[in-house]
């Protein structure tokens, strides 16, 4: 299993906006953009396997047995692993497990969202995003968040330079946390400056296909805070 408590646990917010460099550039629309034509084609293309392990930072919850295997659900004429991006709905989907299917030996196990995402793209999984993040991308409150798309959220005019030279964007799955970054980010930003940034919506299948189709084109996917802290607390 993909150990990410070792690997994420030094992450937050604030080392993040620390690394940010403010870019002014004209401001950006925050609706969500076209998904991919193509995604099969983009997945088995050289490009994909840097792609899906800047993904795999992101952790995505699944009921699993003692075995570590999710639960499949049928959805339509195919078994499908449900994997949650927000913990909390995760635990709520654990808790129905055991108590309306009577089922014991479950857990939340976290999985790769890198891996996860690939196998939504061949039928075997769906990736289900959080209702507060759907909502932040525009839909209308008390949408089920079920066959949505995974909204992610960033400043594109800030820049991450990595200890490589190379710089990145980086993008969160919470649209507070994003705008908390680029608020500490902009702290040093002249106040008249600072309406010139502002936070994008895009849809995870498009940044996959950006960067599938652009090599310099590079996106650091930052997990939710609370993700991180559930991951730690398995730790004590």
């Amino acid at each position: 299993m993909f150990s990410f408590t070792s690997f994420f646990l030094s992450l937050n917010l604030v080392c993040f906006a620390a690394a940010f460099t403010p870019q002014l550039k004209p401001l950006r629309s925050t609706s969500l953009h076209s998904s991919p034509s193509s995604l099969e084609e983009l997945l088995s293309s050289d490009s994909w396997n840097p792609i899906k392990n800047n993904l795999n930072s992101v952790p995505a919850f699944a009921c699993a047995n003692d075995q570590g295997q999710p639960l499949q659900y049928n959805v339509g004429e195919n078994p499908l692993a449900f994997f949650f991006l927000d913990i909390d709905a995760a635990k709520d989907e654990l808790q129905k497990a055991e108590d309306e299917m009577k089922m014991d030996g479950l857990s939340l196990v976290p999985f790769p969202l890198g891996e996860v995402f690939e196998m939504g793209a061949k039928q075997m999984a769906l990736v289900i995003p959080s209702s507060a993040a759907i909502e932040s991308a525009g839909a209308p409150k008390g949408t089920n968040p079920m066959g949505q798309q995974i909204p992610l959220f960033g400043c594109l005019d800030m820049i991450e330079t990595l200890p490589d030279g190379t710089s990145t964007v980086p993008l969160f799955l919470s649209m507070d946390e994003a705008k908390e970054a680029m608020n500490m980010a902009l702290e040093s930003v002249p106040e008249e400056e600072k309406s010139k940034f502002d936070v994008t919506v895009i849809p995870l299948a498009g940044t996959v296909q950006m960067q599938a189709t652009n090599p310099n084109k590079s996106f650091t996917y930052v997990p939710p805070m609370a993700s991180l802290e559930y991951l730690k607390s398995l730790e004590k």
